[in-house]
């Protein structure tokens, strides 16, 4: 167990900082003892070699630089097809994926650092419980992930902002590998930004350099917020900011740890938070709403819990025979605008009102708002609306128009605000299924234009 008093990030910084501004850096290859170049570019690392490449079939390649041993690991670290090229003499450009410096593989204790390119400064605020002892230029969460503790830190040095992930309790590279992952992706879900493009990782003075394959993500969308006064600017919503202050929390700690779990031992859970981060920060109007609602179908069924029962919805049948005979009264109310064929067919339905629901035999429909139900998610009709337009996507219609005639700009205005429902949605079951309990954000609120109106509140309470 590692109990911190104070946080300091130099030395580490210090490597990244020279390492980031290597530009045709010597090395000398531990093979051959000839010199190669080694530079920095926006995305990775490159090494430049002038002469006959010591292939040797491991894709590594040891070198030395400032009287000290480095791994750089590419896949072009590979011999010719044609085994006689490698022994002519060539000038050789190769993309590095890791550098290493010395082994990291049996500690115990680790610090890995993300380039911190969201432009927000204290990106916690107002969306998740932090702690503030280590003082004000740390900006942090501490959180529980199967049993061992984990510090998770927003720091600025010299200019360029960083994102940290350290255990306070001892765990294996892989562990530490796997939890970290699950960590970027539940804090990013939860802040709007998950960190990506390449990290370090630290063991002490040794360290592991990746480039990796999923840039950072910036999502237009957070569930959360303890600020009502950050949507709701304008001052004619002050008083209903006002209203709101202090009753909306933060996302409190037991929830993140719980949601990082989740995240971490269930693999269709994590495929859907990481594709519910990549489609939000393309800002797709056309893409996300056909996404979102693909993603609800996934978290249903990872979220749904098997029941076997059948649940009688009106248990009293003189009150379900008057329900259905006032239903009667309302048809014949209509019957000059309706066909008399049509009216048949309506009654007909009339009879099935209160027909059991079998959990075993549940349609696609009920599949989709049985965990609402569970989890005690109350549906407004709007939100009945936005999980209808499922079926329409499925069926090709992308623009979601339906019978109704819109302009270019009332399209583009309905489909953001279907996009927003979904999420607020998705986010709903996410929190629930991790304990929360409180406000989220309802974004379909403030894309509310021209004749999308509704009676809804700004913030739902679940």
């Amino acid at each position: 167990m590692k109990e911190i008093k104070h946080k300091d990030f130099s030395n580490e910084i210090a490597i990244i900082i020279k390492n980031k501004n290597f530009k045709k850096q010597e090395v000398v290859l531990e093979t051959g003892r000839k010199k190669a170049f080694l530079t920095k570019t926006k995305n990775d690392y490159q090494l430049y070699f002038d002469g006959i490449f010591p292939y040797d079939g491991t894709k590594k390649l040891k070198v030395r630089m400032d009287g000290e041993q480095y791994t750089l690991k590419s896949a072009d670290f590979k011999e010719p097809m044609h085994s006689g090229l490698a022994a002519i003499p060539a000038q050789h450009t190769f993309d590095v994926e890791s550098i290493s410096k010395g082994s990291i593989n049996n500690a115990t204790f680790f610090k890995m650092f993300f380039f911190d390119d969201s432009q927000k400064t204290n990106i916690f605020y107002s969306k998740v419980e932090t702690i503030r002892a280590y003082g004000h230029s740390f900006n942090c969460i501490q959180l529980c992930v199967l049993q061992k503790r984990y510090e998770i830190t927003q720091h600025t040095e010299e200019d360029q902002s960083y994102f940290i992930i350290e255990n306070l309790d001892e765990v294996s590279l892989q562990d530490f590998e796997d939890n970290a992952y699950a960590i970027q992706k539940g804090i990013g879900f939860l802040v709007g930004y998950m960190p990506g493009g390449e990290n370090y990782i630290f063991a002490e003075e040794n360290f592991l350099y990746k480039g990796l394959s999923r840039k950072s993500l910036k999502s237009i969308y957070h569930p959360v917020t303890s600020n009502p006064y950050s949507r709701l600017h304008e001052e004619s919503e002050r008083e209903i900011a006002d209203h709101y202050y202090g009753k909306i929390k933060v996302v409190p700690v037991a929830v993140i740890s719980e949601l990082v779990i989740q995240v971490q031992q269930n693999m269709d859970f994590s495929v859907a938070m990481i594709l519910l981060m990549e489609v939000s920060s393309l800002k797709s109007v056309v893409s996300m709403p056909g996404v979102f609602s693909l993603i609800l179908e996934s978290l249903a069924n990872c979220i749904i819990i098997k029941e076997e029962k059948v649940e009688k919805l009106i248990d009293d049948k003189d009150l379900s025979d008057t329900i259905i005979s006032n239903l009667n009264l309302v048809i014949d109310n209509y019957i000059n605008q309706i066909s008399q064929d049509a009216a048949t067919k309506i009654r007909r339905r009339l009879h099935e009102i209160n027909k059991p629901i079998n959990y075993k035999r549940l349609t696609n429909a009920e599949k989709l708002r049985a965990p609402f139900d569970q989890l005690k998610i109350i549906l407004t009709k709007e939100d009945e609306k936005a999980i209808n337009y499922r079926n329409a996507l499925l069926h090709g219609k992308i623009l979601m128009n339906g019978e109704v005639k819109r302009t270019s700009e009332e399209i583009d205005d309905h489909m953001m605000y279907i996009s927003a429902k979904l999420y607020t949605l998705l986010s709903k079951l996410i929190l629930k299924m991790c304990g929360y309990e409180g406000y989220v954000i309802n974004h379909s609120k403030f894309y509310e234009r021209n004749s999308i109106k509704t009676t809804e509140e700004y913030f739902n309470k679940i």
